[in-house]
């Protein structure tokens, strides 16, 4: 109302409590704090509970490291025969496109696959490229035919018109899982399967 005097009354701070406002006659609902105390119960971490989870984590990483290394140690053994494979079927490939013969050789001491060429009427290969192996992958068991350039490693020989000497090889890791590496003398044709685990 116009001329009326509003009246202010401040509130009284008693223990976690306030009065309501009163303002031009009209009250406002009191006030409330709360204050928050830690839920019943709550503790931390005990030793001995730190203890037990330590150990039971340590014997899980027991467990599950081995399976690690042995697929670890699969899937490079699957690379190196899918690498090998590739360099024989580029060999074979420029063989035809360029005319030339290729030879790809397998140094097992040496841990090593080479590659020489020469052009059809050479009488000596000249070197390509060489191929370190990973210390844990070896080449065993290679069967190939004899090649037209003589050679006291065993090798692989692609020829301009697509054929090869043909053979085998099996490449195999340290958990003696392996890769059979098949090249057909017909057509030259490379294939990768698995081969039987060693005993």
């Amino acid at each position: 109302m116009i001329g009326s005097r509003s009246t202010l009354r401040l509130p009284s701070l008693k223990a976690g409590t306030c009065t309501g406002l009163t303002l031009s006659g009209s009250s406002l609902p009191p006030l409330q704090t709360r204050v928050l105390a830690p839920p019943n119960g709550s503790r931390g971490f005990s030793l001995l509970e730190l203890v037990i989870v330590l150990i039971i984590i340590s014997l899980l990483s027991l467990l599950v490291t081995p399976k690690l290394t042995k697929t670890i140690s699969h899937m490079e053994v699957k690379s190196v025969a899918k690498k090998i494979s590739a360099i024989l079927r580029y060999c074979r490939n420029d063989a035809v496109n360029k005319n030339r013969i290729y030879q790809v050789n397998f140094d097992s001491e040496s841990n090593l696959v080479s590659v020489q060429s020469a052009a059809e009427g050479e009488e000596k290969l000249s070197p390509q490229n060489s191929y370190p192996l990973p210390k844990d992958v070896r080449v065993e068991k290679i069967e190939a035919r004899k090649t037209f350039f003589e050679n006291s490693l065993p090798s692989f020989e692609f020829y301009p018109n697509g054929g090869a000497n043909g053979g085998t090889a099996v490449i195999r890791g340290g958990e003696g899982r392996g890769y059979s590496i098949q090249v057909d003398f017909l057509t030259g044709t490379v294939k990768v399967e698995a081969a039987a685990k060693e005993r």
